[in-house]
This record gives C-alpha cells, sequence and structure tokens, in this order.
C-alpha cells in the first residue's frame, strides 16, 4: 500500500495539541450549558403559548436541546482523545529519548 501522500509530514506539537484539547473542552461546556439554557426554554414556550402551538415549539426546543448535547459530548470526547494523544506522544518521545547513545 502506498502512501496517499508519500512527500508529506507533520510535526506534532504537544503543547499545542492540549490547548486545542482544552479549547474543546471549554467548547463542550459552552454547549452543556447552551442545552440547559434551551431546555429551560422549552417548558417556557409550553406554558407561553399554551395548546398545539406551545407543544409543538416546545418539543422543537427539546429538540434543539437534544442535539446541543449531543454535539457537546461528541466535542467533549474529541478534546479527550487530543489530550490523551498528546500524553502518549510526550511518553513515546521521552522513551526515544532515553534510548540515544550519549
Amino acid at each position: 500500500m502506498t502512501h496517499p501522500l508519500p512527500d508529506a509530514s507533520f510535526t506534532v506539537v504537544p503543547d499545542g495539541v492540549d490547548a486545542l484539547a482544552d479549547e474543546l473542552g471549554a467548547l463542550a461546556a459552552e454547549l452543556t450549558e447552551d442545552a440547559e439554557n434551551t431546555r429551560s426554554a422549552a417548558a417556557s414556550l409550553r406554558g407561553a403559548l399554551g395548546g398545539a402551538d406551545g407543544w409543538v415549539a416546545g418539543a422543537a426546543a427539546t429538540a434543539w436541546a437534544g442535539l446541543y448535547e449531543v454535539v457537546a459530548a461528541r466535542t467533549r470526547a474529541l478534546g479527550r482523545t487530543l489530550a490523551g494523544a498528546a500524553a502518549a506522544y510526550r511518553t513515546e518521545d521521552a522513551a526515544l529519548a532515553g534510548r540515544r547513545p550519549r
């Protein structure tokens, strides 16, 4: 099997990967808060509009809250994955540095 980009190379900057992981964690927290606010608004919509219109508006807002929760969970998971990758890279880098002749 050939490499799709045979001349390509990349450099991993663990601090940069950690910074991205932290940003994703913060974003996930904001999305979780948005989900809570949207769920609260859903209850208000039901009461404010009443009847079928209130139910439909509340159901739509509840669905949006669920979407926020899914995106928050996926964002949080990606951040954890990146943090784990940075840690693994540092561990491997330290192990390789320890094997070098001095």
